[in-house]
Protein backbone atom coordinates (compact mmCIF):
# COMPACT_ATOMS: atom_id res chain seq x y z
CA UNK A 1 0.00 0.00 0.00
CA UNK A 2 1.15 3.52 -1.07
CA UNK A 3 0.03 6.76 -0.42
CA UNK A 4 -1.28 8.35 -3.71
CA UNK A 5 -0.89 12.45 -3.70
CA UNK A 6 -1.56 15.24 -5.82
CA UNK A 7 1.86 17.20 -4.96
CA UNK A 8 2.40 21.06 -6.28
CA UNK A 9 6.18 21.71 -8.25
CA UNK A 10 6.32 25.48 -7.61
CA UNK A 11 3.74 28.03 -8.40
CA UNK A 12 2.66 29.47 -11.82
CA UNK A 13 -0.64 32.11 -11.25
CA UNK A 14 -1.75 31.61 -14.53
CA UNK A 15 -1.50 28.21 -15.09
CA UNK A 16 -1.73 26.61 -11.52
CA UNK A 17 -3.10 23.37 -13.19
CA UNK A 18 0.42 22.94 -14.50
CA UNK A 19 2.32 22.64 -11.51
CA UNK A 20 0.55 19.96 -9.66
CA UNK A 21 1.76 16.22 -10.26
CA UNK A 22 0.50 12.80 -8.83
CA UNK A 23 3.23 10.72 -6.85
CA UNK A 24 2.88 8.05 -5.10
CA UNK A 25 4.68 8.33 -1.14
CA UNK A 26 4.37 6.14 2.06
CA UNK A 27 1.56 6.05 4.11
CA UNK A 28 2.15 8.43 7.02
CA UNK A 29 2.72 6.91 10.91
CA UNK A 30 1.06 8.50 13.57
CA UNK A 31 3.06 10.24 16.08
CA UNK A 32 1.27 9.98 19.70
CA UNK A 33 -1.51 12.30 20.19
CA UNK A 34 -1.72 11.93 16.09
CA UNK A 35 -4.25 10.06 14.38
CA UNK A 36 -4.16 9.13 10.40
CA UNK A 37 -7.31 9.55 8.55
CA UNK A 38 -7.79 7.44 5.00
CA UNK A 39 -9.84 10.39 2.87
CA UNK A 40 -12.25 8.99 0.77
CA UNK A 41 -13.93 12.56 -0.55
CA UNK A 42 -12.14 15.69 -0.81
CA UNK A 43 -13.74 19.30 -2.02
CA UNK A 44 -12.10 21.17 -4.98
CA UNK A 45 -12.97 24.90 -3.16
CA UNK A 46 -12.16 28.47 -4.74
CA UNK A 47 -9.93 28.37 -1.53
CA UNK A 48 -7.74 26.08 -3.28
CA UNK A 49 -7.47 27.75 -6.64
CA UNK A 50 -5.95 30.88 -4.51
CA UNK A 51 -3.98 28.72 -2.63
CA UNK A 52 -2.50 27.14 -5.79
CA UNK A 53 -1.67 30.24 -7.44
CA UNK A 54 0.82 31.89 -4.50
CA UNK A 55 -0.74 31.52 -0.87
CA UNK A 56 0.15 28.01 -0.23
CA UNK A 57 3.23 26.10 0.15
CA UNK A 58 5.40 25.11 -3.07
CA UNK A 59 6.32 21.13 -2.84
CA UNK A 60 3.30 20.59 -0.84
CA UNK A 61 0.28 18.90 -1.25
CA UNK A 62 -2.76 21.20 -1.61
CA UNK A 63 -6.85 20.50 -0.37
CA UNK A 64 -8.42 22.36 2.11
CA UNK A 65 -11.43 20.49 2.85
CA UNK A 66 -12.49 16.21 2.57
CA UNK A 67 -13.64 13.44 4.60
CA UNK A 68 -12.64 10.31 5.30
CA UNK A 69 -12.26 7.48 7.72
CA UNK A 70 -9.63 6.74 10.74
CA UNK A 71 -6.87 4.60 9.65
CA UNK A 72 -4.51 4.48 12.72
CA UNK A 73 -4.31 6.38 15.87
CA UNK A 74 -1.55 6.92 17.57
CA UNK A 75 -0.69 6.76 21.11
CA UNK A 76 -2.29 9.09 23.82
CA UNK A 77 -5.46 8.82 21.54
CA UNK A 78 -8.64 8.21 23.53
CA UNK A 79 -11.71 9.80 21.77
CA UNK A 80 -10.94 8.15 18.36
CA UNK A 81 -10.99 4.71 16.82
CA UNK A 82 -9.78 2.83 13.65
CA UNK A 83 -12.85 2.96 11.00
CA UNK A 84 -14.40 5.89 12.77
CA UNK A 85 -16.19 8.32 9.79
CA UNK A 86 -14.68 11.46 10.64
CA UNK A 87 -13.68 15.32 9.17
CA UNK A 88 -10.21 16.39 9.10
CA UNK A 89 -10.19 20.15 10.03
CA UNK A 90 -7.09 21.21 7.74
CA UNK A 91 -4.91 24.42 8.99
CA UNK A 92 -2.27 22.85 7.88
CA UNK A 93 -3.07 23.01 4.12
CA UNK A 94 -1.44 26.40 3.52
CA UNK A 95 1.29 26.47 6.92
CA UNK A 96 2.65 23.34 6.31
CA UNK A 97 1.29 21.58 2.49
CA UNK A 98 -0.32 18.76 4.05
CA UNK A 99 -3.81 19.29 2.41
CA UNK A 100 -6.30 16.55 1.25
CA UNK A 101 -5.72 15.84 -2.34
CA UNK A 102 -3.57 12.75 -1.18
CA UNK A 103 -5.32 9.37 -0.04
CA UNK A 104 -3.74 9.16 3.70
CA UNK A 105 -3.54 12.69 5.76
CA UNK A 106 -1.56 13.02 9.60
CA UNK A 107 -2.87 15.27 11.65
CA UNK A 108 -2.85 16.31 15.40
CA UNK A 109 -6.13 14.41 16.87
CA UNK A 110 -7.35 17.74 18.37
CA UNK A 111 -8.53 18.77 14.50
CA UNK A 112 -10.46 15.57 13.42
CA UNK A 113 -13.48 15.30 14.51
CA UNK A 114 -15.71 12.42 14.31
CA UNK A 115 -19.58 12.62 12.47
CA UNK A 116 -22.44 12.30 13.35
CA UNK A 117 -24.23 9.10 11.46
CA UNK A 118 -26.94 11.50 9.88
CA UNK A 119 -24.60 13.79 8.25
CA UNK A 120 -23.57 11.93 4.86
CA UNK A 121 -20.31 11.28 2.80
CA UNK A 122 -21.14 13.93 0.51
CA UNK A 123 -22.10 16.90 3.44
CA UNK A 124 -18.94 15.42 5.19
CA UNK A 125 -16.83 16.90 2.17
CA UNK A 126 -18.05 20.09 2.77
CA UNK A 127 -18.93 20.49 5.94
CA UNK A 128 -16.52 22.95 7.32
CA UNK A 129 -15.12 25.77 4.81
CA UNK A 130 -18.67 27.32 3.84
CA UNK A 131 -20.96 26.29 7.33
CA UNK A 132 -18.58 27.09 9.13
CA UNK A 133 -17.84 30.54 8.29
CA UNK A 134 -21.40 31.14 7.19
CA UNK A 135 -22.58 30.26 10.68
CA UNK A 136 -19.22 32.17 12.46
CA UNK A 137 -19.90 35.47 10.92
CA UNK A 138 -23.93 35.93 11.31
CA UNK A 139 -23.19 34.37 14.88
CA UNK A 140 -21.05 37.46 15.55
CA UNK A 141 -23.03 39.95 13.77
CA UNK A 142 -26.16 38.66 15.72
CA UNK A 143 -26.93 41.18 17.88
CA UNK A 144 -28.88 43.12 14.83
CA UNK A 145 -31.81 45.08 16.12
CA UNK A 146 -34.85 44.30 15.21
CA UNK A 147 -35.76 45.68 11.69
CA UNK A 148 -32.29 46.52 10.67
CA UNK A 149 -30.91 44.39 7.74
CA UNK A 150 -27.47 43.02 7.50
CA UNK A 151 -25.66 43.28 3.82
CA UNK A 152 -24.20 40.05 1.93
CA UNK A 153 -22.23 40.15 -1.71
CA UNK A 154 -22.24 36.42 -3.92
CA UNK A 155 -25.49 35.96 -2.16
CA UNK A 156 -26.05 32.99 -4.99
CA UNK A 157 -22.52 31.20 -4.03
CA UNK A 158 -22.90 28.39 -1.70
CA UNK A 159 -22.20 29.63 1.21
CA UNK A 160 -24.22 33.17 0.05
CA UNK A 161 -27.27 30.42 -0.19
CA UNK A 162 -26.29 29.02 3.20
CA UNK A 163 -26.10 32.85 4.72
CA UNK A 164 -29.59 33.22 3.24
CA UNK A 165 -31.39 30.13 5.31
CA UNK A 166 -29.13 30.58 8.63
CA UNK A 167 -30.39 34.01 8.52
CA UNK A 168 -34.34 33.40 8.00
CA UNK A 169 -33.68 30.79 10.51
CA UNK A 170 -31.84 33.18 12.94
CA UNK A 171 -34.65 36.15 11.90
CA UNK A 172 -32.11 38.18 10.74
CA UNK A 173 -33.05 40.56 7.57
CA UNK A 174 -31.30 40.26 4.56
CA UNK A 175 -29.74 42.07 1.61
CA UNK A 176 -28.67 40.11 -1.31
CA UNK A 177 -26.31 41.01 -3.86
CA UNK A 178 -26.01 39.01 -6.86
CA UNK A 179 -23.91 39.69 -10.22
CA UNK A 180 -26.74 38.31 -12.72
CA UNK A 181 -30.40 38.72 -12.71
CA UNK A 182 -31.27 35.08 -13.61
CA UNK A 183 -30.50 34.27 -9.96
CA UNK A 184 -32.90 35.83 -8.29
CA UNK A 185 -35.63 32.81 -8.79
CA UNK A 186 -33.38 30.55 -7.06
CA UNK A 187 -32.62 32.85 -4.28
CA UNK A 188 -36.47 33.64 -3.70
CA UNK A 189 -37.05 29.80 -3.68
CA UNK A 190 -34.53 29.48 -0.04
CA UNK A 191 -36.46 32.32 1.45
CA UNK A 192 -34.44 35.26 0.17
CA UNK A 193 -36.61 38.90 0.28
CA UNK A 194 -34.87 41.60 -0.94
CA UNK A 195 -32.08 40.55 -3.87
CA UNK A 196 -30.16 43.48 -5.82
CA UNK A 197 -28.60 42.63 -9.22
CA UNK A 198 -25.32 44.53 -9.43
CA UNK A 199 -25.28 44.16 -13.05
CA UNK A 200 -28.47 46.03 -13.48
CA UNK A 201 -29.17 47.68 -10.40
CA UNK A 202 -27.81 50.41 -8.58
CA UNK A 203 -26.55 49.11 -5.39
CA UNK A 204 -26.27 51.94 -3.08
CA UNK A 205 -29.96 53.52 -3.57
CA UNK A 206 -31.57 50.08 -3.88
CA UNK A 207 -30.18 49.42 -0.41
CA UNK A 208 -30.86 53.04 0.74
CA UNK A 209 -34.77 52.85 -0.49
CA UNK A 210 -35.25 49.22 1.50
CA UNK A 211 -33.77 50.54 4.74
CA UNK A 212 -35.66 54.09 4.46
CA UNK A 213 -32.52 55.23 3.81
CA UNK A 214 -30.94 54.65 7.31
CA UNK A 215 -28.19 52.13 5.59
CA UNK A 216 -27.69 48.14 6.44
CA UNK A 217 -26.63 47.53 10.06
CA UNK A 218 -23.69 45.42 8.97
CA UNK A 219 -22.55 43.53 5.49
CA UNK A 220 -20.73 39.94 4.26
CA UNK A 221 -18.19 41.15 2.01
CA UNK A 222 -16.95 37.86 -0.30
CA UNK A 223 -15.79 40.22 -2.99
CA UNK A 224 -13.38 42.48 -1.70
CA UNK A 225 -11.69 45.01 -4.64
CA UNK A 226 -13.87 47.85 -5.46
CA UNK A 227 -17.12 46.09 -4.05
CA UNK A 228 -15.98 47.09 -0.65
CA UNK A 229 -16.48 50.48 -1.49
CA UNK A 230 -20.02 50.30 -2.67
CA UNK A 231 -20.58 48.46 0.60
CA UNK A 232 -19.39 51.23 2.66
CA UNK A 233 -21.72 53.62 1.04
CA UNK A 234 -24.45 51.41 1.57
CA UNK A 235 -23.96 51.36 5.41
CA UNK A 236 -25.27 52.74 8.38
CA UNK A 237 -22.86 55.16 10.55
CA UNK A 238 -20.20 52.87 12.25
CA UNK A 239 -21.29 49.87 10.34
CA UNK A 240 -19.15 46.57 10.21
CA UNK A 241 -18.31 44.95 6.60
CA UNK A 242 -16.86 41.40 7.10
CA UNK A 243 -14.07 40.97 4.49
CA UNK A 244 -14.09 37.32 3.92
CA UNK A 245 -13.30 36.42 0.34
CA UNK A 246 -11.42 38.09 -2.39
CA UNK A 247 -13.50 37.72 -5.61
CA UNK A 248 -12.42 40.93 -6.80
CA UNK A 249 -8.40 40.70 -6.12
CA UNK A 250 -5.98 40.80 -2.91
CA UNK A 251 -6.61 44.65 -2.35
CA UNK A 252 -10.31 46.16 -0.85
CA UNK A 253 -10.92 50.13 -1.29
CA UNK A 254 -12.85 52.22 0.63
CA UNK A 255 -14.09 56.02 0.26
CA UNK A 256 -12.77 58.11 2.96
CA UNK A 257 -15.47 59.94 3.40
CA UNK A 258 -17.29 56.69 5.14
CA UNK A 259 -14.02 56.15 6.87
CA UNK A 260 -15.13 59.34 8.39
CA UNK A 261 -18.76 57.64 9.33
CA UNK A 262 -16.75 55.33 11.00
CA UNK A 263 -17.87 52.57 8.56
CA UNK A 264 -15.35 50.10 9.47
CA UNK A 265 -14.05 47.36 6.58
CA UNK A 266 -13.02 44.12 8.79
CA UNK A 267 -10.98 41.04 7.45
CA UNK A 268 -12.21 38.02 8.74
CA UNK A 269 -11.02 34.67 8.49
CA UNK A 270 -12.26 31.27 9.58
CA UNK A 271 -8.80 30.55 10.95
CA UNK A 272 -10.14 32.76 14.49
CA UNK A 273 -12.40 29.71 14.58
CA UNK A 274 -10.29 26.63 13.32
CA UNK A 275 -7.21 27.84 15.83
CA UNK A 276 -9.06 27.99 19.00
CA UNK A 277 -10.13 25.01 19.99
CA UNK A 278 -13.44 25.69 22.03
CA UNK A 279 -14.48 27.49 19.30
CA UNK A 280 -13.89 24.78 16.94
CA UNK A 281 -15.67 22.36 19.40
CA UNK A 282 -18.82 24.35 19.49
CA UNK A 283 -19.12 25.39 15.98
CA UNK A 284 -18.37 21.67 14.99
CA UNK A 285 -21.64 20.78 16.74
CA UNK A 286 -23.44 23.57 16.14
CA UNK A 287 -23.12 23.08 12.29
CA UNK A 288 -23.66 19.37 12.60
CA UNK A 289 -27.25 20.08 14.25
CA UNK A 290 -28.04 22.69 11.49
CA UNK A 291 -26.74 20.60 8.78
CA UNK A 292 -29.16 17.52 10.28
CA UNK A 293 -32.04 19.84 10.50
CA UNK A 294 -31.90 21.20 7.06
CA UNK A 295 -30.77 23.87 7.59
CA UNK A 296 -27.86 24.20 6.62
CA UNK A 297 -27.68 23.10 2.68
CA UNK A 298 -24.46 21.46 0.85
CA UNK A 299 -24.05 22.04 -3.24
CA UNK A 300 -25.38 19.28 -5.21
CA UNK A 301 -22.06 17.22 -6.45
CA UNK A 302 -19.90 15.58 -9.33
CA UNK A 303 -17.52 13.46 -8.52
CA UNK A 304 -13.95 12.74 -10.27
CA UNK A 305 -11.24 9.78 -9.46
CA UNK A 306 -8.56 11.58 -7.47
CA UNK A 307 -6.28 10.58 -10.03
CA UNK A 308 -8.47 12.51 -13.00
CA UNK A 309 -7.62 15.91 -11.17
CA UNK A 310 -6.72 17.73 -13.84
CA UNK A 311 -10.36 16.86 -15.54
CA UNK A 312 -12.07 17.62 -11.82
CA UNK A 313 -9.95 20.74 -11.54
CA UNK A 314 -11.27 22.34 -14.93
CA UNK A 315 -14.89 21.16 -14.42
CA UNK A 316 -14.59 22.92 -10.81
CA UNK A 317 -14.16 25.82 -12.63
CA UNK A 318 -16.86 26.11 -15.12
CA UNK A 319 -19.42 25.33 -12.75
CA UNK A 320 -17.78 27.93 -10.08
CA UNK A 321 -20.02 27.45 -7.00
CA UNK A 322 -23.27 26.11 -8.36
CA UNK A 323 -21.99 22.59 -7.94
CA UNK A 324 -18.94 21.08 -6.08
CA UNK A 325 -16.94 18.62 -7.59
CA UNK A 326 -15.20 16.14 -5.07
CA UNK A 327 -11.99 13.84 -6.13
CA UNK A 328 -13.00 10.31 -4.78
CA UNK A 329 -10.72 7.57 -3.73
CA UNK A 330 -11.29 3.54 -2.85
Amino acid sequence: MSNVAIVQDGFKREDPLSTLKLVSKPIPRPAPGQVVVHLKLRNIHVFDFITLRGTGVANGTPGSEGYGIVHEVGKRVTKLHEGQRVVPIITEAITKGNGTWQEYICLDAEFVWPLPDAITDEQAAQFVINPWTSYSMLKELAAVPEGEYLLQTAAGSTLGKQVITLAKHLNIKLINVVRRSEQKAELKALGAEEIICSGDEDVVARVKEITGGKGAWGALDAVAGTMTQTLASCMRDGGQIFVYGMLGGLAASINVMDLWRNVQPVGWTLFKILLNPEKREACAAEVAALMIDGVIQVAEVEKYDLTDFKKAMVRADEVGSYRKILLASA
